[in-house]
C-alpha cells in the first residue's frame, strides 16, 4: 500500500490524513473519557468528605463503620482506574499494534504512531496518579485529627479513675502504677489481696489512640516512602520512553548519548527501589519506638506489633514479586 511505502501520490496522501485522523479521533475520546472520569471523582470525593463526619461521629470506637465507608470509595476509584485501563488496552494498543506490523520502524508514520501511543499512555498515568493524590488528600483531610491532646487527656482520666480503685477485701485504695489494656491482678498494699482490675474500654481505647499517635509522629518516614516509590515509577517510565527513541546503532552497541542517559536512569531507579523499603522499616520502626515511648508498660506487646507489621509488609512484596 501506498501508505506504509510513504508515496507522494494523492492516494498515498489521502491514506495517511486517513491514519493521521484515526489517531486524532481516538486521542479525543480518550481525552472525553477522562474529563468524564474526572466528573465522576468530583461526586465521588465530594459526597465522601460531606457525609464522612456523621459516619465518624456515630461510629464504634474502632471506626469499623468509617472504614468500610472509606474502602467503598477507595473502591470505586480502582474501579475507574481499571476502566482507564481497559480502554488502552482495548481501543489504543490495538491501533498500535495493527499498524506497527507493517510501518518501517524508522518511517515518519510510525514515529507517528508511536508518538502518539506513548502520549495516550502519559495521560492515562497523568490521570492515574492525579487520583491517587487526590484519594490521598481527601482521606487526609477527613480523618486529619491532632491525637497530641487526645491521648494527654485519655491518660489523665486513665490515672484518675484509677484512684477510685478499691480493694474488694479491705476497701483500701489499689495502688494502679501502670497502664493496662487488658485484666490484671493487682495486690492490695495493706492486705495483699490479689485484685483482678479491669481497665475494660478505656485502656483498650487508650492503646488505639496511643497507636495513631504514633504513626502521626512517623509520618514523615511513609511520606518520603511513597515518594521514593513514585520516583522509581517514574524513572522506570522515563527509561521505557527513552529505550523505545534509542536509535538500532545505540541498542546494538550499547552505548552512545542515549544509552548513556539510559544508564543514569537506571541507577536512580535501582537507589529508589532500594531505599524504598529502608524507609518503610523505618517508619514501622519508628512507630514502635514511640508506642514504647508512649506507654513503657506495653513494650513487649509493641514489639509484637512491630514484628507483625514487617511479616505482612515481607509477604505483601513476596505475592507482588511473584505476581510481577
Amino acid at each position: 500500500m501506498g501508505l506504509f511505502n510513504w508515496g507522494q501520490s494523492q492516494e498515498d496522501k489521502q491514506q495517511y490524513e486517513a491514519f493521521k485522523s484515526e489517531l486524532n479521533t481516538l486521542e479525543g475520546r480518550l481525552d472525553t473519557f477522562l474529563a468524564k472520569l474526572d466528573e465522576r471523582v468530583n461526586i465521588l470525593l465530594s459526597g465522601f468528605m460531606e457525609e464522612a463526619p456523621s459516619v465518624m461521629a456515630e461510629d464504634d470506637r474502632f471506626g469499623q463503620a468509617y472504614h468500610r465507608f472509606s474502602s467503598a470509595m477507595k473502591g470505586q476509584a480502582s474501579s475507574m482506574r481499571e476502566k482507564l485501563r481497559e480502554v488502552l488496552e482495548k481501543q489504543i494498543e490495538p491501533v498500535y499494534q495493527r499498524y506497527a506490523d507493517v510501518f518501517s520502524a524508522e518511517s515518519e508514520a510510525y514515529r507517528l504512531l508511536r508518538d502518539w501511543r506513548h502520549r495516550c499512555a502519559r495521560k492515562a498515568d497523568e490521570w492515574e496518579d492525579q487520583l491517587h493524590h487526590r484519594v490521598e488528600e481527601a482521606t487526609e483531610e477527613v480523618e486529619r485529627k491532632d491525637y497530641e491532646p487526645i491521648f494527654e487527656q485519655m491518660m489523665n482520666t486513665y490515672w484518675q479513675q484509677s484512684k477510685l480503685v478499691n480493694c474488694k477485701q479491705c476497701g483500701a485504695n489499689l495502688d494502679i502504677k501502670q497502664v493496662y489494656y487488658y485484666s490484671a491482678y493487682v495486690s492490695c498494699n495493706y492486705c495483699q489481696t490479689q485484685n483482678i482490675f479491669e481497665p475494660g474500654a478505656m485502656g483498650r481505647d487508650i492503646e488505639h489512640i496511643a497507636r495513631k499517635l504514633a504513626e502521626q509522629r512517623s509520618k514523615h518516614f511513609i511520606d518520603a516512602h511513597q515518594q521514593r516509590k513514585n520516583e522509581e515509577q517514574s524513572l522506570y517510565q522515563q527509561m521505557h520512553e527513552l529505550q523505545l527513541s534509542l536509535s538500532a546503532q545505540e541498542r546494538m552497541t550499547k552505548s552512545g548519548p542515549g544509552y548513556e542517559k539510559l544508564r543514569l536512569l537506571d541507577a536512580q531507579r535501582v537507589q529508589a527501589e532500594n531505599e524504598a523499603p529502608e524507609l518503610l522499616d523505618k517508619y514501622y520502626r519508628n512507630i514502635f519506638d514511640e508506642l514504647t515511648k508512649l506507654l513503657p508498660d506495653l513494650e513487649e506487646h509493641h514489639e509484637k506489633f512491630f514484628r507483625s507489621l514487617q511479616a505482612n509488609y515481607q509477604r505483601y512484596e513476596s505475592k507482588r514479586s511473584t505476581n510481577l
